[in-house]
């Protein structure tokens, strides 16, 4: 067996490389991942007028971001819509491209879909905006016991106090809002986003879920692998964007793509575009500066 062992090695080892080899930097799929926070959420806005994307200041620095970010050319933009819900992107994004809409009408309209999406994809002149997400709700906090569980609450909480000192910079504008997309982006937070999230719950054993949504099937969750199957509960999600978004490139065949996401999505699609041999990933530092 070891010889035939060895051998598969070998054989899948050469595929592999003469696959690398026929995608050629200019062949790959350009994709650049803006993880952001959600803006549109009352919660965030009303902590102050510095954390609201329609005050004066702040529209000028998006304006700044726009121009910038615009200079990668994208030929695609990819939100966080359902793909069920093209219908309404299409409409609102219609409308706003034919000036028959403000984002001060919408209810959310200080959503970064909306700030940044919408806005770039008007100023490129570019048809549609694209809608790739798969929604489910699943708290980040859904561990209710288990083993090795104040490890990872202790970690979670070690995180959540970055976030909170991140959005105070803001709030008390020690950060623009570009420095502040910069250090949500940054390669160190979404090492440490992917760690806490995909890594390290994993540690937890013999445990129990709390309360989840009706659309979570918790119904073959293994106790005894608790973080596990917590893990595996937001992967299939981003596995399920993942393939959105190569369904809808295929369709459209866009070379340059734009993804606008919640930082944790960009902080996992980043890894598994990275060992996507047909794309290459584009830093959005590279651009925002």
């Amino acid at each position: 067996m070891k010889p035939l062992y060895s051998l598969l090695i070998l054989l899948t080892g050469l595929v592999l490389r003469g696959f690398s080899q026929t995608q050629k930097p200019q062949d790959k799929i350009s994709i650049m991942l803006m993880g952001s926070t959600h803006f549109g959420q009352e919660a965030f806005h009303k902590q102050g007028p510095s954390m609201d994307l329609f005050s004066a200041g702040r529209q000028k620095e998006i304006a700044a971001i726009n121009n910038q970010l615009a200079a990668y050319k994208p030929d695609m933009i990819l939100i966080e819509r359902e793909p069920s819900e093209q219908h309404m992107v299409d409409s609102l994004y219609q409308l706003f491209k034919s000036g028959k809409l403000e984002f001060i009408q919408l209810e959310h309209g200080r959503a970064e879909q909306y700030q940044f999406g919408y806005n770039i994809a008007r100023k490129l002149n570019l048809p549609r905006v694209y809608a790739v997400d798969f929604y489910t709700s699943v708290p980040t906090r859904l561990i209710k016991e288990g083993k090795n569980l104040e490890h990872f609450t202790d970690a979670m909480n070690a995180y959540s106090s970055i976030g909170r000192t991140l959005d105070g910079d803001l709030k008390e504008q020690k950060l623009s809002l570009k420095g502040y997309l910069l250090k949500l982006n940054s390669p160190q937070l979404y090492q440490l986003t992917y760690y806490n999230i995909y890594i390290n719950p994993a540690k937890i054993t013999n445990g129990s879920f709390g309360k989840t949504d009706q659309i979570t099937d918790t119904a073959g969750i293994d106790k005894e692998h608790i973080g596990a199957d917590y893990i595996s509960l937001f992967y299939s999600r981003e596995l399920k964007i993942y393939s959105n978004i190569l369904s809808v490139q295929q369709a459209y065949q866009g070379k340059r793509i734009l993804l606008i996401m919640g930082q944790r999505h960009a902080a996992v699609l980043s890894k598994i575009f990275e060992n996507d041999p047909g794309y290459q990933l584009v830093p959005i530092s590279q651009y925002l500066k």
